[in-house]
């Protein structure tokens, strides 16, 4: 069993007298479960802009060869900036939800922050999601959208084949391709910050039924 619901199950069987101290007792406990969970998420929103970032070192020049060709090289490179200072953006948001967290003594305060946390993390989760549909949307127009350029791509000796076809196989895969990435990165933000959230929306139901007594 939870540590908090002990202490709350041994509260509640105390005499009205120790009543206020147990209270204090089950608000340290969760003031400092709480601010230990805000820490961990900001800790992974860290590792995770770190393996990206390696990902994307590691990838070969050669994979982004087709972006050149599509001359989508440019955007590819101004959605990236824009992207990792929204995640720093984030990332800052997280550290003060943290320290916010760590100084509070009121248990009002506390709730209030807890919501604030979730909101921003479930923020986060939605940017995330929302840009890998959006720049998936806008780099399969553009790929598909001139068909001269896709045949060259596809076809740069120019063998005798049948481009439409090849290219209704190549847009269902990136289609595919596309909504496989989605579920992985749902998946993800669904055990590692949902774990996390859970723990917390556990703190904030026991802080808010200590706070109603």
């Amino acid at each position: 069993m939870d540590a908090l619901e002990n202490y709350k199950k041994a509260w509640s069987n105390q005499p009205e007298n120790k009543d206020k101290l147990s209270a204090i007792e089950i608000y340290k406990l969760a003031h400092s479960k709480s601010s230990s969970i805000v820490k961990w998420i900001f800790i992974v929103g860290i590792l995770e802009i770190l393996f990206w970032g390696a990902i994307n070192f590691m990838v070969p020049d050669d994979f982004y060869k087709v972006y050149q060709d599509l001359e989508l090289t440019s955007f590819l490179h101004i959605f990236m900036i824009l992207h990792y200072l929204i995640i720093a953006f984030f990332l800052y948001l997280f550290y003060r939800n943290y320290k916010r967290i760590s100084i509070i003594d009121n248990t009002k305060k506390l709730i209030s922050n807890i919501l604030k946390t979730r909101k921003t993390v479930q923020y986060y989760v939605y940017y995330n999601l929302g840009t890998a549909f959006l720049v998936g949307i806008v780099v399969n127009t553009v790929m598909f959208s001139d068909k001269d350029k896709l045949t060259k791509i596809m076809n740069p000796k120019n063998l005798a084949m049948d481009m439409s076809q090849i290219t209704t196989i190549a847009a269902v895969s990136q289609l595919i391709a596309l909504l496989i990435i989605l579920v992985l990165l749902w998946l993800f933000y669904k055990v590692i910050y949902g774990f996390l959230l859970r723990k917390l929306n556990r703190n904030y139901k026991e802080l808010m039924s200590l706070d109603s007594i």
